[in-house]
C-alpha cells in the first residue's frame, strides 16, 4: 500500500528563524492513489498575526484566538505523519517550519519527503508559464477554491501529484 501524507502550512511570515510562526498545518491523505482524507487545523501563535498575512490567507487573530498553540498541535501532527512519506508544494519551505519546531520540542525531523514543484521543474510534458501551485493548477484544470488556506492548497496538491505522476 502507498501512502503519502501531503501537507500545506500557513504562517505569520518566511522564516521561523526570525520568529515567525505555523498559525495552520493540512493535510490531505492519498492512499493507493486515492485521495482519503482532507483537514486543516488552526493554530494559536504567540504573537499577534501581522495584517499582511491576514490579507493573503484570510486568517484573523479572532480566528485563532481560542485554538490550541503549536507546543500541543505538532506532537500530535508529528505522531500522525509516522514515517510516511509527506508531499508539499515548495517542501523546503514547509519544511523549514516543521523541522524548526519539531528540533524545538526534540522530536523526530521528518526527512521523507515528495516537493511537487522539484516534480514539475523535471516534468518534460509541463507547459506552464512558472511552477506556482496556482498556475499549475490552471495548466491542469485543477480547482483551488481557497488558496493560502491549508487544506484547500493539501488538496490542490494531491490532485496536481496525482495528475504528474500519471504523466511519467
Amino acid at each position: 500500500m502507498n501512502e503519502y501524507v501531503v501537507v500545506d502550512l500557513e504562517t505569520t511570515g518566511l522564516d521561523p528563524y526570525k520568529g515567525c510562526e505555523i498559525i495552520e498545518i493540512g493535510i490531505t491523505e492519498i492512499i493507493n492513489n486515492k485521495i482519503v482524507k482532507n483537514y486543516s487545523r488552526l493554530i494559536k501563535p504567540k504573537s499577534i498575526i501581522p495584517y499582511f498575512i491576514t490579507e493573503i490567507t484570510n486568517i484573523t487573530n479572532e480566528m485563532v484566538e481560542g485554538e490550541e498553540g503549536i507546543e500541543t498541535v505538532l506532537p500530535r501532527f508529528r505522531d500522525y505523519i509516522g514515517d510516511r512519506t509527506i508531499i508539499a508544494h515548495n517542501a523546503k519551505f514547509d519544511l523549514k517550519f516543521l523541522n524548526y519546531y519539531l528540533k524545538e520540542m526534540n522530536l523526530e525531523p521528518i526527512n521523507k519527503h515528495i516537493c511537487t514543484l522539484e516534480l514539475l521543474k523535471q516534468s518534460k510534458s509541463y507547459k506552464g508559464k512558472n511552477k506556482k501551485l496556482e498556475t499549475a493548477c490552471e495548466y491542469y484544470n485543477i480547482e483551488n477554491k481557497n488558496a493560502h488556506r491549508a487544506d484547500s492548497d493539501t488538496l490542490a496538491t494531491a490532485k496536481l501529484f496525482l495528475k504528474i505522476k500519471d504523466e511519467n
